[in-house]
């Protein structure tokens, strides 16, 4: 019997960032698809686009349709005001934002918005706080910075796009005693340690798991979706004639 799919944010969080019913939207950097599947549970018309092949054929199956494109958002294949809603789950970046939020700002429609999100770890939970501390023991580096944070700070400053809103959703995630030491074993900074502080580390983790968790229940590994959401502002752009999705950006010096 095939196991359930784990979506990658809680249920509200792409109702948030979408908002409404059947809108057009166009996925950034879609990956595997999961988060283009949750919106198309919801009713939404979803493009998505990747650089990869593999992954663009991936989604094709899985969401059973023909709407999606091997491409870079850098240089977005599509007709100006053509969009309600793009949306960048955990890729925004990966783009380059001098190019990329404009290209955004184009496609979507008068009154249209981006919608952002980031899954960032909660280590507010007290077995987390433990399991930070003894990475941090083998790699003081280990565990630290905040993913997308620059990210939005370029929109936040961006011309073409109004105030970010945000919203933060707990997104509770199963996960086993093998499934988090390979988690911890898959780190850069963890297989960058001496083989005997790599073992060891491994052994903690493994110890910290048995005192943490409750069998049969797997522990819960706790995520914040962090979600924002921004009005197109398309003073800054000069739009074409409908016919033509070129683009004009004025520039100062």
């Amino acid at each position: 019997m095939d196991r359930p799919r784990r979506t990658p944010y809680p249920a509200a969080a792409p109702g948030w960032l979408v908002g409404g019913s059947r809108r057009r939207v166009l996925d950034l950097g879609s990956g595997s698809g999961a988060f283009a599947e949750m919106l198309t549970g919801d009713g939404h018309q979803v493009f998505c686009l990747d650089r990869e092949a593999a992954n663009v054929a991936a989604v094709a199956e899985r969401l059973g349709t023909r709407l999606h494109l091997v491409a870079r958002a850098e240089a977005l294949p599509f007709e100006s005001c053509h969009f309600d809603v793009v949306t960048a789950s955990q890729t925004l970046h990966r783009f380059a934002p001098g190019l990329a939020l404009s290209e955004i700002a184009r496609v979507l429609v008068p009154g249209g918005h981006l919608g952002i999100a980031y899954n960032t770890r909660d280590d507010t939970v007290p077995w987390v706080k433990r399991l930070t501390r003894l990475m941090r023991e083998a790699d003081p580096n280990s565990m630290t910075g905040d993913f997308g944070v620059d990210s939005i700070e370029m929109v936040a400053e961006s011309p073409y796009f109004g105030p970010l809103q945000r919203r933060d959703f707990r997104n509770w995630v199963p996960i086993t005693r093998s499934g988090l030491i390979k988690l911890v074993d898959r780190r850069p900074s963890t297989r960058d340690l001496p083989a005997d502080v790599r073992e060891q580390l491994l052994r903690d983790v493994g110890e910290l798991y048995d005192t943490s968790a409750r069998p049969p229940e797997p522990l819960l590994l706790p995520f914040q979706a962090s979600c924002w959401r921004a009005e197109v502002d398309h003073s800054q752009l000069t739009l074409t004639d409908p016919d033509d999705d070129g683009l004009e950006i004025p520039l100062r010096f």
